[in-house]
Parts: C-alpha cells; structure tokens; sequence
C-alpha cells in the first residue's frame, strides 16, 4: 500500500512485477568489487564491477594527499544510499569518494581540481 495525500492506494501485484521486471532490466552502476592500497606506490586500485580498474595516485586525491600513510591505508568500501561499493571511505579522514565521481575524473572539488590540473601542466 501507497499513501497519497491522505488517501492509501493499493499497489497490485502485477504493478510490484512491473516494477521489478524494470528494475531488473536496469543497467546496473558500476561499483567497486576489489580494493587495494599499494603502500610503496602510493596508488589505490579499484577493480569495478564491469571489469574496469581504475589507478588513483594518492596526491591526487582531496583529502588523502596530506594524510599519513595510515590514514590513506585504513579505508573501506560502503554503500551509501545504493548498492555496495559505490563509495571509497576513510574514517579516520572523515572522508570519501563517489565511484560515479572518480569515473568522471573528479577526485576533489573544483578548487583541487584546478590545482592538480595546474601541477600536471607544469611537470
């Protein structure tokens, strides 16, 4: 059953298998599956679900560049509001990256952004 307004409407159950067959039928978002940091490197690898990787050098990454080794190492995977893995997270950083966000190469705000773009131009 559905509330609207004050009213409740009852949902069939052909309108519940619509819906699902939809949400079936629904491209599902990449999201995270493997997770390593490699300490020497300083480089996180993320193997997504669709078989990508993605190579994240930590000094290009908001928040994780001018943590310690520590921090930047101690970090999970979680899934806020949507399936698992679509977040990289460091607690101890308060901290965190959308994989939808990495995917289009933003790794901070635009202030970062510009910064890093800046540095990358001049190496």
């Amino acid at each position: 059953m559905l509330h609207e307004g004050n009213e409740m409407v009852e949902t069939t159950d052909e309108e519940l298998a619509a819906a699902l067959e939809r949400m079936r039928q629904e491209p599902e978002e990449p999201h995270i599956v493997e997770a390593d940091y490699q300490r020497d490197l300083e480089l996180f690898i993320l193997k997504l679900s669709d078989g990508r990787r993605l190579v994240l050098p930590r000094e290009n990454l908001q928040g994780v560049a001018d943590a310690t080794q520590e921090q930047a190492a101690d970090f999970n995977i979680q899934a806020p509001g949507g399936p698992m893995g679509t977040r990289i997270w460091w607690p101890q950083l308060d901290d965190g990256m959308s994989v939808e966000g990495l995917l289009e190469g933003r790794t901070g705000n635009e202030k970062w952004m510009a910064k890093i773009q800046r540095r990358d131009a001049a190496a």
